[in-house]
């Protein structure tokens, strides 16, 4: 065999791997933090309290790709109930292009722009602004030139939210890999999540399990107390775990938000289980120990009453501390494994879990990251009374 046909098999062999390992990330049926999909969830965009969010969205592959994306806004309203108010606007990509936008601003369509501006580059089409106050989520759905759900498996992004003070915590948006065989069948606009390694369906079905490997609310920060005593006076500087979770389920073209009930299985590092549960409505934002104690009291003075570590960072009275399973004085210990679960024929959730370190001066910084998962709902409920659980994305028809 001569070299230049050795290679060649080589060559040829790497295709016939590449191909199969392309087959292999659809047929695993799971969504994703580090493949490209045909439906991006950012979990987590906020513009309110100081924070803003930056958006990344590339291209992956070789062709012009177009996507139809969806603000959601969980805020509350004056009854404490979320707005679900829906936002919605295309974009489009040429081949392997990147675009971002600040969701606080959006992105003209202004070819002007000059080199080294924010709005530099090619535009994506018209972004509009989110309105102050906005906490929830964005929703990107893969389409073709006419506005068809098309199965590519082309978007993937991240998200970078910033504070006032020039913190930075960032996440990747969760992929929800198509069928390409399947994806967009009839109706058309209508996203089934039934894709597993037993069902042949249109899109990859959401997680069954989320997990979450998490400090102990409240637990001295190990490393400030080491290596900066002076910021951390009697313990004063804890760890809080803030959970972000939306329905993988959303009627768009109806309106109706989705509501699932998870439970929490949390276990400390002598392995004894605490539970605890919620519920999902439209988008949900919490710090982990306010799950089951929403108010507590402050950790120094008069210990007011408290419903955040802002109040009574600003009565100069420590922080909020609770009386939560999620919490040391519960726990006893400093960090914990926490296995969430949607229950019954409930659908699957996705979600984002961000880290804040203090000091006792109220200072802070935080991190955000993905989280774990395992199963598919689909699956996990195809032997139960009623099941499987189909989640679905129902687009506006004509859109």
């Amino acid at each position: 065999m001569s070299k230049a046909l050795g290679m060649r098999c080589v060559w040829g062999l790497c295709g016939v791997l590449v191909s199969v390992l392309a087959l292999a990330s659809v047929t695993r049926a799971e969504v994703s933090t580090d493949v490209s999909g045909s439906v991006l969830v950012f979990p987590k965009v906020v513009f309110a309290g100081g924070n803003d969010t930056v958006i990344e969205i590339t291209n992956t592959s070789n062709n012009m790709v177009h996507a139809h994306c969806f603000y959601v806004n969980g805020a509350p309203d004056s009854r404490g109930n979320p707005l679900w108010q829906v936002t919605d606007f295309s974009i489009w990509l040429t081949k392997q292009q990147p675009t971002h936008w600040v969701v606080s601003a959006g992105r003209q369509v202004n070819p002007a722009d000059s080199f080294g501006t924010d709005g530099a580059g090619l535009d994506p089409g018209a972004v509009p602004p989110v309105v102050p106050g906005f906490t929830g989520e964005l929703k990107c759905v893969q389409v073709d030139a006419s506005g068809t759900p098309f199965g590519g498996n082309n978007l993937k992004g991240e998200a970078v939210i910033t504070s006032a003070s020039g913190d930075v915590s960032k996440h990747n948006a969760v992929a929800i890999l198509a069928n390409p065989d399947l994806a967009g069948g009839d109706p058309a606009n209508q996203l089934l999540l039934d894709n597993t390694p037993e069902h042949d369906g249109e899109y990859n079905s959401c997680a069954n399990q989320l997990y979450l490997d998490h400090f102990v609310d409240g637990t001295p920060d190990p490393v400030v107390q080491e290596f900066n005593e002076g910021a951390c006076t009697d313990g004063q500087c804890p760890i809080r775990t803030y959970l972000t979770l939306v329905p993988c389920t959303q009627d768009f073209e109806n309106q109706l938000p989705a509501e699932v009930t998870v439970q929490f299985a949390i276990v400390n590092e002598m392995e004894q289980v605490f539970s605890a549960s919620t519920t999902v409505d439209c988008w949900l934002t919490t710090q982990l120990s306010s799950i089951d104690a929403p108010t507590g009291h402050c950790s120094e003075g008069v210990g007011a009453a408290c419903t955040s570590d802002e109040q009574c960072i600003g009565l100069s009275q420590g922080f909020c501390n609770r009386n939560s399973v999620f919490s040391v004085g519960t726990l006893g210990t400093g960090s914990a494994f926490t296995r969430i679960s949607p229950v019954d024929l409930d659908g699957g959730v996705i979600g984002v879990a961000e880290e804040y370190h203090y000091v006792d001066s109220g200072a802070s910084a935080r991190a955000a990251w993905n989280l774990q998962q395992t199963g598919n709902r689909y699956d996990a409920t195809a032997d139960l009374p009623g099941g499987p659980v189909v989640d679905a994305i129902t687009l506006p028809e004509n859109f």
